[in-house]
Order: structure tokens, then sequence, then C-alpha cells
């Protein structure tokens, strides 16, 4: 299958994604977020500012002279409005409205951002090698603006079909675990799987995942949100949106790409081929080029890292009443159940939950 097909498949599972978990929220309280934006101001700093940051910082540290791996950090590090973080907001019941108005909100301000954000610390970083590499930021707008459509839909689908928010959480929920498995097919199939790299590859990419993760979690409590407020903070500053990475990736790079795969230590995939076609000997050659095999681990593996750190953050949160959900129902009721506010059947046993919540 070719590129643009895959990324047709991967745009239609994101807008079934992003359209069934917004058809669970409340409008009114999606619109209470934004008469206290607190939480989105919040979130908008930490995704904005500080990740981008600490993936410049791991650039400098781990990938100073090598753009087939700094570049791809860059560009996931800087790409938010992950449409995987509602999902886990969703999952484990943190502040679902909140986490859907930072991804609505930040999707909108990374149409500005995320190029701006990329070209300065494209020049910082690599100062004599950003022409090397032309980005086509089409895959990139594309993704955002079906984030949008998706929040847009969903609130006008949960709003006048309340009925079938059950329906649609769960068309959203297979869309995630299909996204999940289609990023992870693909990279599977590179000749440089993630499983086999450097140590500095598997340091380069956790260091600014963490750090957001640590950052986002200490700066949300410090400003006082409520503690299902500051779970979705957390959600939504480490989770960025690989799916954009990966367009670019896919649009900007190339194994023919010679500036590229000098810096690889390989020879272009086109030389070979010519090689092979007149019969001549490919002895003196260095091994067939695989910038973009090796590019694409990048935002595989922080996806990986992101399923790890996020999992056992929201499994302590979970159970230490930080999230709708009672840490006294089961872990499969949970995860199939939604708590939000504003929910069609509130069940007793998550009202009973935020009083005690509110007595603390």
């Amino acid at each position: 299958m070719s590129n643009t097909a895959w990324s047709v498949v991967g745009n239609v599972l994101l807008l079934f994604l992003i359209l069934g978990l917004a058809a669970q929220v409340d409008v009114p309280e999606f619109k209470q977020r934004f008469r206290k934006p607190a939480g989105i101001v919040i979130g908008l700093v930490c995704q904005f500012v500080f990740l981008p940051l600490a993936g410049f910082a791991s650039i400098r540290l781990f990938y100073r002279g090598d753009p087939v791996h700094g570049i791809p950090l860059l560009v996931t590090v800087c790409s938010p409005g992950g449409s995987y973080s509602n999902w886990w907001c969703s999952l484990f019941n943190s502040d679902l409205p909140l986490s859907m108005a930072m991804t609505s909100t930040s999707s909108l301000f990374a149409v500005a951002t995320l190029p701006i954000n990329v070209l300065i610390y494209l020049k910082l970083s690599y100062p004599s090698e950003e022409s090397a590499v032309t980005l086509d930021w089409g895959g990139l707008f594309t993704s955002l603006a079906v984030v949008v459509a998706g929040i847009v839909s969903g609130l006008i689908l949960g709003r006048n079909k309340p009925a079938w928010r059950p329906r649609f959480n769960a068309a959203g929920n297979a869309a995630g675990v299909s996204l999940v498995l289609l990023g992870f097919f693909f990279s599977s199939n590179s000749s440089a799987p993630v499983w086999a790299r450097a140590d500095h590859f598997y340091a380069g990419i956790a260091m600014p995942c963490l750090f957001g993760l640590v950052i986002s979690l200490a700066f949300a409590t410090a400003c006082g949100l409520p503690k299902p407020q500051r779970l979705s903070v957390t959600i939504e500053t480490c989770y960025q949106n690989t799916a954009i990475a990966l367009a670019v990736i896919l649009s900007s790079f190339s194994d023919d790409d010679a500036e590229l795969c000098a810096s690889l230590e390989m020879t272009p995939r086109k030389v070979w081929a010519e090689r092979a076609t007149t019969g001549e000997a490919t002895t003196d050659l260095l091994p067939p080029c695989d910038v973009l095999g090796i590019a694409t681990g990048i935002p595989t593996f922080y996806q990986v890292i992101q399923i790890a750190s996020l999992l056992c953050v929201c499994l302590v949160g979970w159970k230490a009443g930080w999230t709708y959900a009672p840490a006294s129902h089961g872990f499969y009721r949970v995860l199939s159940r939604n708590y939000q506010p504003g929910a069609v059947a509130e069940e007793p046993d998550r009202l009973r939950h935020e009083e005690e919540e509110e007595e603390k």
C-alpha cells in the first residue's frame, strides 16, 4: 500500500476516534472549561514551551550533528493535540471536557506554533544542515484539520443523540486500538527496528517525554487545579500526536537524499539501483540508505514511552482518587463505563466519590 493510502486510512481512523470521544463530553461542561481557562492555559504552556524546549535539549545532548534522529524528535515534541490523549482521559476518567478543550485549542494554536517551534529549534539544532530537509506541511495541517472536525462533529452528535453515546464511545475506542496497531505494523516492517538501536536512541527519546510528564504534573499541582484536571493536563502534555510526525517524515525524508544518507554513512538507494541495472559491482558501496526506516522509529518509540509512562500514571492516579472513577470499582468496569460530569446515567458511587473528594 502506498504512503498516500496509509495516510488516508490513518486520518479516517483519527476522525472516528476523535468523534467518538467528543460525543462523550457534556457540552455545558465543555463550555465551562473555557469560562475558567486556567487548566487550558497551563496545558498550553507545558505543550508549546516546556516540551519543545526539552526536545531541543535532548537533541543537543544525544543527536548533535544527526538530523535523521534529531529532526523527527523535534517534530514529534512540537506536535500537540494528540488524539490518543483524549482516549486515555476517557478510559481512565480524568477530566475529559478539559482534555477535549485542550486538544481543540492546542490544535488551532498548533497551526501557527508548530511550524514556528520547528523552524526555530531546527535552526538552533542544525544551523548548517537545515537546508538538507525540506518539510512538507501538507500532512501536518491535514491531521490538525481532522482533529478539529472530529471534535466539532462529536460534540454536536453527542448533544443531539445522547442515547447513542455508548455506540460512539465503542467506535472511538475501536478506532484508537486500530491506530495503535497500524503504527506498530508500519514500524515493524522497517529494516531498522526500534528494538535493535543504540543506547542513545532510547535515552534521547525518553528524556523529553518523561520531563514533560513530571513538569506538567508539578505545574498543574502548584497552580491548584482539581485532581482530575491535573491528570488531564499531564496526559495532554506528555502524549504527542505521533501521527503528525509520521506524516511529516514520510513526506520530507527520502532514502535517496545524498546529504542525509551521508550523515548515516550509507549510499542512496538510487545509486544501488543504477549499479544493479548496469551490472556493476557494489562491493565498494556503503550499505543501502535507510533514512525512512531509521526516522520513523523516532515517533514509534516515543509512542511506546508514552504508553508505558501514562499507563503507570493513570493507574496510580485512579487508585489515589485523582479521577472521576471510584478506586473501589473493578478495572474493566472503570475502562468500559463513563464517569464524566454530566454523563447520561450518573452512578451513585461516582457521586459519593466526588463528595468525598470535596470534603478533603
